[in-house]
């Protein structure tokens, strides 16, 4: 869903702004958006097809809940008096935030370190412990409930998609009580929170979900691993991380249980980023940089059994 000009036009006219006051800041369909005015805002745009009204007005719901119990994160704005969900056309509307304080961390600098890992691990164990008491009027989403888990998959090479079924069987057998699965934040990695004078506050609520508490656990390090393009350099990180991560996490939330999973859910989050772009993305718009990624995905997937080098657990 990219976002056309005249929408972007509306857009300017209901917020009167003038054009030179807006600019893209990403979202995976380029549909997130600053707003520089006296007081700037976050505009995130949703369409039908993909997002419910509900859907949206649950994860404000969540992210509310967490705010009220601590946990510093974003909410919404209401604009015109009435209600979060402000309309664009027949089929998108948008939310609007307040702009927080706070970067986007660099993972070249010295604030990226054990101590920023141990603060990240904290809060979401904070939030994983929150979601067991958390009763909201509009329910999160059940992790197969996402679009991806509906679609076909006979595009895929065909060892691809078995590995594909074969964790999708796996998940069958996994206990989801409540001290193991709950809402998760989905999407928990180091561009999803903001850093201010030692505080972090985190964003982008749009993939929590119910699933189970070590996938979210095994996002995190996944995509800070990533940053690691050696794979013996990536294990050592990896394994030095995830130690400052649990140590803060186990203060918010009991691991019991739950540790055992996360090298399991690693592996499947660097198949589900594969699946993911492969059938999402727009590939007659992807550069040859970004296929050349996807085929090495591809590769790494089908020749090697694991991400990472080295079991964590």
């Amino acid at each position: 869903m990219k976002v056309d000009k005249s929408v972007l036009n509306r857009l300017l006219t209901l917020l009167n702004c003038h054009e030179s006051k807006i600019r893209v800041l990403g979202g995976y369909f380029d549909n997130v958006y600053e707003i520089s005015n006296e007081v700037p805002i976050i505009i995130k745009i949703f369409n039908r097809e993909f997002d419910t009204e509900e859907q949206i007005l649950s994860e404000i719901e969540w992210t509310k809940f967490l705010k009220e119990n601590g946990v510093n994160v974003t909410i919404p704005i209401i604009q015109n008096g009435e209600s979060y969900i402000n309309i664009l056309t027949e089929n998108l509307f948008y939310v609007a935030y307040k702009k927080v304080k706070g970067n986007h961390i660099d993972i070249n600098s010295e604030d990226w370190n054990e101590k920023l890992f141990k603060q990240w691990g904290r809060g979401m164990g904070t939030m994983h412990s929150l979601s067991k008491m958390y009763k909201g009027k509009y329910k999160r989403p059940e992790w197969n409930e996402h679009k991806i888990y509906q679609m076909n998959m006979d595009s895929l090479d065909f060892r691809i998609k078995e590995k594909w079924e074969n964790y999708l069987e796996e998940f069958k057998s996994m206990s989801n009580s409540k001290e193991l699965y709950g809402i998760i934040h989905g999407d928990l990695h180091h561009h999803n929170f903001l850093c201010d004078k030692g505080e972090i506050t985190y964003i982008d609520f749009g993939d929590s979900e119910f699933n189970w508490f070590a996938y979210d656990i095994a996002i995190a390090i996944y995509h800070a691993s990533q940053t690691i393009k050696d794979r013996d350099e990536r294990d050592q990180f990896a394994s030095l991380f995830f130690k400052s991560f649990i140590e803060g996490y186990s203060i918010g939330n009991s691991v019991n249980g739950i540790l055992k999973h996360v090298d399991f859910f690693i592996n499947f989050r660097y198949l589900y980023s594969f699946v993911y772009h492969n059938q999402f993305s727009q590939k007659d718009q992807l550069n040859k940089q970004q296929l050349k990624y996807l085929e090495k995905m591809q590769q790494t997937i089908i020749n090697q059994k694991t991400y990472l080098g080295i079991a964590l657990v």
